[in-house]
C-alpha cells in the first residue's frame, strides 16, 4: 500500500535501537583531500565536538540499544584514538560489531593491537590508485601511498576480520581501478568499493579538476563488472559499485516508518544522512536512547527531511545550490528536535513498533 513501508511490523518490532550508526568522532585530519565531501579539518562543527566524557556517556547509552554494527569516522579517527579503544570496548562487549574508517597514516602495529584487544575488529583504508604519483595528488600528502598499503598489512598482519578499501575515482585514476584492485586483492583485503565522487565539501569545490567524465565513468562501471566476474571467489575480494544516493531515494519510501540506520555528528547532533543539511537531534539536550524511543526512527517521515531528500535523484544533484536550503557541510544544518518540536507527535502505536 501506498505509505506503507516494506518492513514487515512483526520484524520490526525486534528493533530496540538501529542496526547500524556511524559516529564521526573527530572531523579534524591530517589531510585535506581534494575530494573530501564533509571538508574535514575545514567545516562548521570542529570547534563543538563532544569531550571524551561526553563520548563515553553516549557509548553506554547506545551499548543498551545492543545495536548491531557501530562504525568510527571522520575526520581522521585516530586523531582520537585512545577514546577509539574506550568506546570500542563499550560496544563491543553489548554485543555490537564495531569499525572505523581511515586514511591509514596513523596506524602503527602497536595501534592495531591495541584497538583489536578493545573489540575493534573490523576496519576501512582508502586507497585511491596504485601508485604514489596518483594517490598522493588527490590525498596531498607524501608519503601517504606507502602509510596507506602498509596500513593495509598491519591490519591483515593483527587479525582483523576485514580489512576494506575504498576508491575514490577521478579523471586521472579512472583507469588505475583494476590495478588498484589486484594489488588489494594481492594483500588479503576483503573488500574493495568504488563509488561516484559526491559533489560536496572539497569535492564541489574541486570538481572541475577531479570530476571523472561520463564516458570515464561508462568504462568504470564496464570494469568493475568485469572483475566482479573474473574474480568472484568465495572468500576472495569482493569488489563493490556504491551508490551513495540509493538511501535518499529508499529511505524516504520503503523504510520511512521504520529507519535502521542513525549517525552521530562530531558535536553530538543527529543525523538523517551526511548528506543532507538538517539534523533532528543533539545528545548534549537528550541522551539517544530517548531520541530512540521518541520516534527517531521514523525520522524519514518528517516533511522536511523528505523534501531535502527529494531533490537529490543523482550525485550531481548533490553539488546544487538552492537560496532557501544551507549548503552542506558550508553552512550551518537546519536544526530541529524531534523531542522538544514534538515533530512526530511522541509515541503512537506505528512508532512503537520500532522500539
Amino acid at each position: 500500500m501506498p505509505g506503507e513501508s516494506s518492513i514487515p511490523m512483526k520484524h520490526a518490532r525486534i528493533l530496540r535501537g538501529p542496526y547500524q550508526m556511524s559516529f564521526d568522532i573527530t572531523n579534524k585530519c591530517n589531510f585535506r583531500c581534494l575530494h573530501c565531501f564533509n571538508r574535514s579539518g575545514e567545516n562548521p562543527v570542529i570547534g563543538r565536538e563532544l569531550t571524551d566524557d561526553e563520548v563515553l556517556e553516549f557509548a553506554h547509552d547506545l551499548a543498551n540499544l545492543r545495536l548491531f554494527n557501530f562504525c568510527f569516522c571522520g575526520g581522521e579517527p585516530f586523531l582520537r584514538f585512545e577514546l577509539m579503544c574506550k568506546v570500542g570496548e563499550i560496544l563491543s562487549v553489548s554485543g555490537s560489531l564495531v569499525s572505523f574508517v581511515s586514511n591509514g597514516s596513523l596506524i602503527t602495529e602497536e595501534k592495531a593491537k591495541k584497538l583489536l584487544e578493545s573489540g575493534v575488529t573490523r576496519g576501512q583504508v582508502s586507497l585511491d590508485g596504485d601508485n604514489p604519483v596518483s594517490y598522493e595528488r588527490l590525498r596531498g600528502v607524501k608519503g601517504s601511498f606507502e602509510k596507506a598499503v602498509n596500513a593495509i598489512k598491519i591490519l591483515k598482519e593483527a587479525g582483523f576480520k576485514e580489512v576494506d578499501v575504498a576508491f575514490c575515482p577521478t579523471q586521472w585514476n579512472i583507469n588505475e581501478v583494476e590495478s588498484t584492485f589486484l594489488l588489494c586483492k594481492e594483500l588479503g583485503v576483503s573488500g574493495f568499493r568504488v563509488q561516484p565522487l559526491m559533489l560536496l565539501g572539497r569535492g564541489k569545490e574541486n570538481a572541475e579538476t577531479i570530476l571523472p567524465t561520463p564516458l570515464q565513468y561508462r568504462e568504470l562501471v564496464k570494469k568493475i563488472n568485469y572483475l566482479k566476474e573474473k574474480y568472484l571467489i568465495p572468500g576472495g575480494t569482493n569488489i563493490e559499485w556504491g551508490d551513495p544516493v540509493d538511501h535518499l531515494i529508499r529511505f524516504p519510501t520503503i523504510v520511512e516508518h521504520c529507519s535502521t540506520f542513525a549517525g552521530l555528528k562530531t558535536d553530538g547532533s543527529i543525523q538523517v544522512s551526511p548528506y543532507l543539511p538538517i539534523t533532528v537531534g543533539n545528545i548534549r539536550r537528550h541522551k539517544f536512547s530517548e531520541y530512540w524511543d521518541n520516534g527517531l526512527a521514523r525520522m524519514w517521515e518528517i516533511p522536511k527531511v523528505k523534501e531535502l531528500a527529494g531533490r537529490v535523484v543523482s550525485v550531481k544533484d548533490m553539488g546544487k545550490d538552492y537560496k532557501d536550503i544551507p549548503i552542506v557541510w558550508f553552512d550551518e544544518d537546519i536544526a530541529i528536535d524531534i523531542i522538544d518540536d514534538n515533530l512526530l507527535g511522541g509515541l503512537d502505536e506505528r512508532s512503537r513498533t520500532c522500539i
